[in-house]
């Protein structure tokens, strides 16, 4: 079963977000405030927390960094407005594993909730476009993408192909089935990769791959058809 905790001060909002996400069998969910997200998430060990980065009773940022400083950290993704802020970058560069617009469908809803808990990377096509924008500013910067170059060449080929389909958004049974090996040999693989990329999560691996391979270091391995 997996446990979801929606960290938000609007009752309304987050009474629904809690309707839909139980609405499914595998899935169950609770609620708090910015003030109590912290202890609440303590006592109860969420797999997953969706993170409203704007509550008025506590700092967003300082709530994402105590979450993920917790051990056995649950994934968080951040809920925002349609309008995308800086915030919301901000909040994916310190380690948040997706972005999640506060009027996503039901569905999408319970999908995302589920890419999550498995360790899939969650962002919306609005965030996907925003974090590409800036990863073309800074292939400009030669500082930035040679930092980036250097990384990846210290993984092993497969290990290249693993971090192209993460760069994807896929999950390890995604990976696991293109790649014909097993779900724990690819969870044991991207562990090895974020370890030599020196990164916390998925979103941030991504970004140092089209950051490396869109200035010509190597080529995104092609898609499967």
């Amino acid at each position: 079963m997996t446990l979801t905790l929606i960290v938000d001060d609007q009752p309304l909002l987050r009474a629904g977000l809690q309707m839909i996400i139980e609405s499914a069998e595998d899935l169950k969910a609770r609620v708090a405030g910015g003030a109590e997200a912290v202890a609440e998430a303590r006592r109860c060990r969420p797999d997953v927390v969706l993170l409203d980065m704007q509550v008025s009773d506590a700092d967003g940022f300082g709530i994402l960094k105590a979450l993920l400083d917790l051990p056995g950290s649950p994934r968080v993704a951040v809920l925002a407005p349609p309008v995308m802020d800086e915030g919301v970058l901000t909040a994916l560069r310190m380690g948040a594993a997706g972005f999640l617009l506060r009027d996503t469908g039901p569905d999408q809803l319970l999908a995302s909730v589920r890419a999550l808990a498995v360790g899939s990377t969650v962002l919306s096509t609005m965030a996907a476009s925003r974090l590409l924008s800036e990863v073309a500013d800074d292939v400009r910067h030669a500082d930035a993408t040679l930092a980036a170059r250097r990384l990846t060449s210290l993984l092993s080929v497969r290990e290249q192909e693993v971090l192209a389909m993460v760069a994807e958004g896929l999950s390890n049974a995604d990976i696991g089935r293109r790649l014909v090996i097993g779900t724990g040999t690819v969870k044991d693989c991207v562990s090895d990769i974020l370890a030599k990329l020196g990164v916390a999560n998925r979103v941030q691996a991504a970004v140092i791959a089209h950051r490396a391979w869109q200035a010509g270091c190597a080529p995104l391995p092609t898609r499967a058809a």
